[in-house]
């Protein structure tokens, strides 16, 4: 990326992303994807590792998250012993899975997802 305005715009959709998901516990990574896409694409060798490099970004502002809501008390244990184990282990079977997808069907159920949460996000 040789551009200062495209590594400005990227840095702060980055922050945006970071808040999102801090707000809302979701779409950080959306945001980022789409950005990484429009961006600086010509990092990826395929475009469908977009995705893994926007989840890889958004980790440490999320573990950083669940850090600052767990010292106030935020985050029932529960809820996350029972999730976070099929959550570490769906992310294993995504990224055995990833290297064999067409990046046009996983821009297909991305766009899916994306639709489907905005929808979830209105009426629930």
């Amino acid at each position: 990326m040789k551009n200062k305005a495209k590594e400005i715009l990227l840095i702060l959709s980055a922050t945006l992303a970071g808040a999102c998901n801090s707000l809302i516990g979701a779409g950080g990574g959306i945001i980022l994807s789409l950005s990484l896409g429009a961006l600086a694409k010509e990092l990826f060798r395929d475009r469908k590792y977009l995705y893994v490099n926007s989840q890889a970004a958004m980790i440490p502002g999320c573990a950083l998250s669940c850090i600052l809501y767990s010292i106030k008390g935020d985050i029932p244990s529960f809820s996350v012993a029972t999730v976070a184990i099929p959550a570490i282990i769906g992310g294993i079977l995504g990224s055995l899975i990833l290297p064999k997808l067409r990046f046009q069907w996983l821009k297909a159920a991305f766009a899916l997802f994306v639709v489907w949460s905005g929808i979830r996000m209105i009426v629930a």
